[in-house]
């Protein structure tokens, strides 16, 4: 009938303008329908306090009217690629915990020296001469990333027993390996050194024991005692096993059961504010993925141990939800596994 597509436009929108005015007329509009109805009359949100709902200005938003929101804002200003609204500045960092107990100069100290594991996985894998540069690499990277990193999270003292004061030193030490270990397999095996060496050590006391009946259940104890461990020296603040439905069941019997007859079972284990969180979201905003980690590759060398292969992957996860996509200020690290008999 209408040969002029323009018309046709513009009829629809009046037609969808009075069926929204009649639906006002029956019941009370909230948050939510007024913000969709500017979208569709092409309101802006500054016209919601005249058009007489000033009384819902301080209703609590939900998540679909913050990204509603959000995402009006991208279209009443232009939709620029970079998006129209900054990163916030996020929450002030707490003070810093203080890492204690006979872990510790495992896993660090001031300058990296031969008595830390990390430091002696690297070292079996460098020539003379790539050892000789060890030292100044660090200590170059960590001065020159010292301000950036205290800005974000001030360190009380310079020293590893500091959690910020440790997070720039891993952080320092990991880009120093990056540089000498070009190779992503060495990276690994690299990786994999620090997790089998600590787990030697005399402070994993209840070491896993292999069964034939109870392959996964069998390691809960001495995977507990790791996470224990770690939490006690406080480069954790807490762990979760599994995930929000099983808290407290990380493997069952049926688990075993897969595991013996071939197939792969999966695992969710969560950490709480590591040391090293910040060194690993800048590395990982760096575009990499050779981040420092020491319970992940723990884990790892407990059930090889027993016979049981382990790969996983390390994600950030921020509990909060942010209106700003661009907001991202993750406390838990989410190690996820998958585990498959040897």
């Amino acid at each position: 009938m209408f040969k002029n597509e323009n018309v046709l436009l513009h009829l629809s929108i009046c037609l969808l303008v009075a069926f929204i005015a009649r639906v006002e007329c029956l019941e009370r509009c909230c948050r939510r329908s007024l913000l969709k109805k500017s979208l569709l009359a092409g309101s802006t949100p500054a016209a919601l306090s005249w058009i007489g709902y000033a009384s819902q200005a301080n209703a609590v938003q939900g998540a679909a009217e913050y990204d509603l929101e959000y995402y009006f804002r991208d279209l009443v200003n232009g939709n620029p690629k970079e998006g129209t609204r900054a990163a916030s500045t996020g929450p002030p960092a707490p003070s810093p915990r203080t890492l204690q107990g006979p872990l510790l100069p495992l896993l660090l100290d001031e300058k990296c020296s031969e008595s830390c594991v990390p430091t002696k996985a690297l070292l079996d894998l460098l020539s003379s001469k790539q050892s000789s540069m060890l030292e100044e690499k660090i200590e170059s990277i960590r001065s020159g990333a010292g301000r950036s990193f205290r800005t974000k999270a001030p360190w009380s003292d310079e020293t590893v027993a500091d959690q910020y004061y440790f997070d720039l030193t891993a952080y320092a030490f990991w880009k120093a390996t990056a540089d000498l270990l070009p190779d992503y397999k060495v990276r690994d095996q690299f990786a994999r050194n620090i997790g089998r060496r600590i787990y030697a050590s005399p402070l994993i006391a209840q070491k896993a024991k292999e069964s034939t009946t109870a392959p996964l259940t069998s390691t809960i104890d001495s995977l507990t005692g790791i996470l224990k461990l770690f939490e006690a020296s406080r480069y954790i603040k807490a762990f979760k096993l599994g995930d929000d439905k099983t808290t407290s069941v990380l493997f069952d019997e049926l688990d075993d059961d897969d595991l013996s007859n071939g197939s792969q079972v999966n695992c969710l284990i969560s950490i709480y504010e590591p040391a090293t969180l910040q060194a690993s979201l800048q590395i990982t905003g760096e575009q990499s993925r050779f981040m420092p980690d020491f319970v992940g590759t723990t884990l790892a060398a407990m059930w090889e141990s027993v016979g049981i292969s382990a790969s996983y992957e390390i994600y950030f996860v921020d509990s909060e939800y942010r209106p700003n996509p661009k907001d991202f200020f993750p406390k838990e690290q989410l190690i996820q596994y998958t585990l498959t008999k040897k």
